[in-house]
């Protein structure tokens, strides 16, 4: 019976844990894709909500002492008064603005109307809101969106191609030949490594403005790939290590070329360590702000313009949906590799 109780205890304790855990992780993330969702007038709610609403209960009050019309909107407490004009384009524009609800003319004349005949001057209604407005707003509206997003693409797509040809090339010679100092210089890969973006760009910024490349994604790649390829030398020659020489050795002996062994028998089986090199090497392009804020000018990159985003404005649901945009290529590219990250970090067969 005590045995059975030291079970169910340390079961409870586990999932108390687990579910810790991911009300952590979860909640954050459903309260910022919540906050990508929301208008500008539930952005200002307190307490906000977890999940974004799809419309809104609202009411028209007419007020014939003043000749005006009061937009209300149902709240835990009741209904709230939030806008108050005679205007029907005022109407439209607060709907538009605040809300983010698409309204014609006609429609807002239609409701005014509609409570200016009826019985005690209020008409019920429901307003439904426009989910996507933020990032519809986000990349149409805001200024340089699409070429930011091309130049965050390019400069991630020449981080990968040159960590995966200088740090691959380096992580197979370590692994291959011994040479003295190795071990001193595979630590010093990692010490680049553990540079901040900042302390690599400031100094790479003065040689590649003499080269005409300040304010390219090229540029770019080139900070990104310092640590990248050092990060790329480490994962793949730990791997190669792994691979046997005799395969190698064998395919050479019935007659194929070490660059011919070197592409159909080593390269594919350490494809999950290549993989998950340039899985890093994406990350760190894509997501970097800072050294995009140094290198570029004119052609910034997605996650500056989001960075730049969240500095000038005070309502957080644009920058929100400017982030969850970031977001996505990131989750796209990582579960499509994820099951060759899973061989590398798990049991890679041989």
């Amino acid at each position: 019976m005590s045995a059975r109780r030291g079970t169910l205890g340390r079961r409870a304790v586990f999932f108390l844990i687990l579910a810790t855990v991911m009300g952590v992780v979860l909640l954050p993330v459903c309260y910022f894709l919540t906050i990508s969702f929301s208008s500008n007038y539930e952005a200002y709610q307190f307490p906000a909500k977890l999940f974004p609403a799809l419309s809104y209960s609202a009411q028209v009050r007419y007020n014939a002492a003043k000749e005006s019309y009061t937009l209300l909107l149902g709240k835990n407490g009741g209904p709230e008064a939030v806008k108050t004009t005679s205007e029907v384009s005022d109407f439209v524009s607060y709907c538009k603005n605040q809300l983010n609800v698409e309204i014609s003319s006609v429609e807002a004349q239609t409701l005014f109307d509609r409570a200016k005949a009826a019985s005690g001057g209020v008409v019920q209604t429901r307003l439904k809101k426009d989910f996507f407005r933020n990032y519809v707003v986000f990349f149409i509206l805001a200024d340089g969106t699409m070429r930011a997003l091309v130049n965050s693409l390019k400069a991630a797509g020449w981080t990968i191609l040159i960590s995966l040809l200088f740090g691959g090339v380096t992580g197979y010679l370590l692994a291959r030949y011994k040479f003295r100092f190795g071990g001193a210089f595979g630590t010093g890969l990692l010490i680049v490594r553990m540079f901040p973006a900042v302390a690599l760009s400031l100094p790479l910024v003065v040689y590649i403005m003499r080269m005409n490349l300040y304010d390219t994604p090229f540029a770019l790649a080139i900070v990104y790939s310092v640590p990248n390829i050092a990060l790329t030398a480490w994962i793949t020659s730990s791997i190669f290590k792994g691979i046997s020489v005799e395969l190698e050795e064998a395919a050479m002996v019935f007659g194929a070329t070490r660059l011919r062994t070197l592409l159909t028998i080593t390269f594919p089986l350490a494809f999950p360590a290549i993989v998950a090199s340039s899985l890093y090497a994406f990350l760190a392009a894509w997501n970097d702000s800072i050294s995009a804020l140094i290198m570029t000018n004119d052609n910034p990159t997605l996650a500056l313009l989001v960075y730049r985003t969240v500095g000038s404005s005070t309502i957080p649901n644009l920058p929100a949906a400017g982030a969850v945009v970031l977001l996505i290529p990131s989750l796209i590219f990582t579960f499509i590799i994820k099951n060759y990250i899973n061989q590398l970090w798990g049991k890679v067969a041989l």
